[in-house]
């Protein structure tokens, strides 16, 4: 098989979130994925009640997935809540050499590149493994910027971010109707949320991954 990007995930204090919204989360990460399918064909599957893998057959999408997946679960925090849902995830791109239909028992490089990433994650929330040094010393340094401004997102931003990133040929407008909440207030949203910066970060990810597939 060709090169393809693995997202190893799991949910933030999973441990401390009320019984009654366990499922909630479960499902707002299952809806999310179905929402970024229009990005790449992804396959997602759940292992020890609060991990995920996610298979993304085009690697130069799949950390735009991985970012969106973040927004979409601060999205839907309930109000309630003491604090944001987010899950920490380990982007590793790379060859698929066995990928049965079960995604948690596939392997090939990019499963373990995902995998070391993801075990060496520590107070991070996003890392990114490829096969290609350079890339991985200058996505190094992007990350840790990027993955500051996704951590410090509150829910309106995330909200307004995942539309706007998601549905890219939407205006403001068409973005502040679906939000009821007024054009002036998305662009502040988006502003103050970084969106430019994280849009530049995830156009450079596609050009680079773009010029190694």
């Amino acid at each position: 098989m060709g090169i393809a990007g693995v997202i190893t995930g799991d949910i933030i204090s999973s441990t401390t979130i009320r019984t009654e919204w366990k499922q909630i989360i479960l499902d707002t990460i299952q809806n999310s994925a179905q929402d970024l399918k229009a990005l790449s064909p992804l396959k997602l599957e759940f292992f020890r009640g609060d991990s995920f893998q996610i298979v993304v057959d085009n690697p130069a999408e799949a950390l735009k997935i991985a970012v969106l997946l973040r927004a979409g679960l601060k999205s839907n925090t309930p109000n309630e809540s003491e604090y944001q849902w987010d899950a920490r995830m380990a982007l590793g791109v790379g060859k698929i050499d066995y990928a049965p239909d079960k995604v948690v028992i596939s392997d090939g490089e990019a499963f373990r590149y995902s995998g070391w990433e993801f075990d060496e994650l520590g107070k991070k929330k996003l890392a990114i493994r490829t096969p290609w040094k350079d890339t991985n010393e200058e996505l190094k340094v992007n990350t840790g910027f990027a993955d500051e401004i996704i951590s410090g997102w509150s829910i309106p931003q995330a909200q307004a971010i995942y539309w706007s990133i998601l549905h890219w040929q939407m205006s403001q407008k068409e973005i502040a109707a679906k939000l009821n909440k007024s054009a002036q207030n998305i662009s502040k949203l988006l502003s103050t949320g970084k969106e430019p910066l994280i849009r530049l970060y995830l156009e450079r990810y596609t050009q680079i991954i773009t010029k190694r597939e």
